[in-house]
C-alpha cells in the first residue's frame, strides 16, 4: 500500500483552496526542538529514507505512530495518514474516502486552487478565457468538502477537459504536459489522526 503523511491545508500561498486535502500538502520536517536521538527525529530519518522525493511510505503502523508524534509536538499542525492510489482501484486498508485528486507523482495537484483561478485570464484569447470559465462553472460545484472530486469518473472527465484546453493554450494550468497528471484516490486511514478531530483539541 502507498501511504502519505500529510499536514493540513495550511500552505501560505494566496489563492489556495483552504478546504483542500489532496496530495499537494506539506510533508513532515525535522523537529529542531528535539535531539536527533529522539524517536520523532529517528522516524523523520526513516521517512526520508523510505519516502524519498515522493514521500510515499509503506509501513502503516509506523506512519500512524509518526503522525501522532508530529501532532503532539507541533500543536499548530494537523498531520494525517492517507492511502493513495492511481485510477479507480480500491484501498487496501479500511478508511474514509477523502476524494479524488488530479495529481503528479502523488505530489503536485491541479485542484489545490479549487479551479477558480480565471480572474487572471484577461491576457488569454477570448475563446480560451470563455472555455476556462465554462470548465470552472461546471466542475467547481462538484468538488467536495475536501476540495476533491467525489468520484473517479468526474475527476477523469475534468482532467481530460483541462488537457484539451491546455493543448490550445500552453501552460494554461501548469507548465509541461498535463497528461503526466493522473486521477489519484485518497483514503484517510480509519485509525489515523483526523484533521477535524485534531483541530478541535
Amino acid at each position: 500500500m502507498n501511504l502519505l503523511i500529510l499536514d493540513g491545508p495550511s500552505h501560505p500561498r494566496p489563492g489556495r483552496n483552504p478546504s483542500y486535502r489532496g496530495t499537494d500538502r506539506a510533508h513532515p520536517t525535522y523537529c529542531d526542538a528535539a535531539p536527533e536521538s529522539e524517536e520523532i527525529n529517528q522516524l523523520f530519518l526513516w521517512f526520508l529514507e523510505e519516502g524519498g522525493e515522493s514521500g510515499i511510505v509503506h509501513d502503516r503502523p509506523r506512519a500512524i505512530h509518526y503522525a501522532k508524534l508530529l501532532n503532539e509536538q507541533f500543536r499548530n499542525q494537523f498531520f494525517e495518514v492517507v492511502e493513495v492510489f492511481e485510477g479507480d482501484a480500491s484501498p487496501v486498508s479500511p478508511g474514509q474516502l477523502l476524494g479524488f485528486d488530479l495529481s503528479l507523482h502523488f505530489n503536485s495537484s491541479l485542484l489545490q486552487w479549487g479551479l477558480m483561478t480565471f480572474e487572471q485570464s484577461n491576457g488569454l484569447p477570448n475563446a480560451i478565457a470563455e472555455l476556462c470559465k465554462l470548465l470552472s462553472l461546471h466542475y467547481t460545484p462538484q468538488l467536495n468538502e475536501n476540495g476533491l472530486f467525489q468520484t473517479h469518473e468526474i475527476a477523469s472527465l475534468c482532467l481530460k477537459a483541462m488537457i484539451a484546453l491546455q493543448s490550445f493554450s500552453p501552460n494554461l494550468y501548469e507548465g509541461g504536459d498535463l497528461s503526466r497528471f493522473a486521477v489519484v484516490g485518497l483514503y484517510q486511514l480509519s485509525n489515523s489522526v483526523s484533521l477535524k478531530t485534531a483541530m478541535q483539541k
